[in-house]
């Protein structure tokens, strides 16, 4: 039996695939090595996994794609906490980017990117990621991600510089108001999962033009400080996963055509195709 795991800052999604090639679905919550430690990782999966899976089952291999996965150092802060919850098991923790290019491109080259709770892109050339420009986190950067869009939506409800129309809207949404945005974003953990809870506003709402123009926003960047930084990426596939992409596809594709490149796949879900390239490989 082999286990792969897609594993963003949000949540986690475990394919446990059996010798018949029979598939068995988990969910946990997200792990991120940036906020959570080896620890934090293995209770989490204790409380949400362990106890649901057959001890009789040996898994023989966990592919780990994780947000965060990016150095050694952090992958190692994964490692550890999986080879403590399945010791008979042989680990292997990597880039969700690598995730992202096995199931949107397989063995072909392209540009793969992620706009999910955070954001990523890279140049692939059917094997190894070649050139990654740096989406530099939440804080620094991770323009076109939940987070990111979520951030200007705080930013201009609590700068008013939202029409009455859609800041009522958005405090039907949420009961959240200053003190508590600034609360969750500065001194509670896990901001990025925090801003990303409130990108669904702007998916529920986005024929509102203010909205639809926040989400043009948040794409537009992607493309001017990451995407456009490959030399060849108007000659290239380029394929996105994740739900903002997913949900906000309209968007994407104005900020795409105005780029002069065509998006030829967009893939909110990467487990289906990521585990049957990890089946063909078997």
């Amino acid at each position: 039996m082999i286990a792969i795991v897609d594993s963003g800052s949000t949540k986690s999604s475990w394919v446990f695939v059996d010798e018949n090639n029979n598939k068995h679905n988990y969910r946990t919550i997200g792990f991120n090595p940036y906020y959570q430690t080896s620890d934090d990782i293995y209770q989490a999966l204790q409380k949400e996994l362990i106890s649901q899976l057959d001890p009789s089952k040996k898994v023989g291999h966990i592919y780990f794609y994780g947000a965060g996965c990016e150095a050694k150092a952090q992958q190692e802060v994964v490692a550890q906490a999986l080879k403590k919850a399945f010791p008979h098991s042989q680990i292997h923790v990597d880039h969700d980017l690598i995730a992202a290019c096995r199931a949107v491109l397989g063995d072909k080259p392209g540009i793969a990117c992620i706009a999910g709770t955070g954001s990523n892109t890279c140049h692939y050339d059917g094997k190894d990621i070649t050139l990654n420009v740096n989406s530099l986190g939440l804080y620094l950067g991770d323009e076109g991600s939940g987070g990111y869009l979520g951030k200007l939506v705080v930013r201009d409800y609590i700068r008013e510089a939202m029409p009455k129309s859609v800041r009522d809207k958005f405090e039907a949404f949420t009961s959240d108001r200053h003190a508590d945005i600034f609360d969750k974003v500065y001194t509670k953990p896990f901001p990025n999962r925090y801003l990303a809870s409130l990108a669904p506003f702007v998916i529920y709402n986005q024929d509102e033009q203010y909205l639809f123009d926040l989400a043009y926003e948040n794409f537009s960047l992607l493309f001017k400080n990451c995407i456009v930084k490959y030399s060849n990426y108007q000659t290239l596939p380029i394929r996105f996963i994740g739900s903002i992409a997913a949900h906000l596809k309209p968007v994407l594709d104005k900020v795409a055509k105005e780029h002069n490149v065509t998006i030829d796949m967009v893939m909110g879900n990467p487990m289906e195709a990521l585990t049957e390239y990890h089946i063909n490989k078997k």
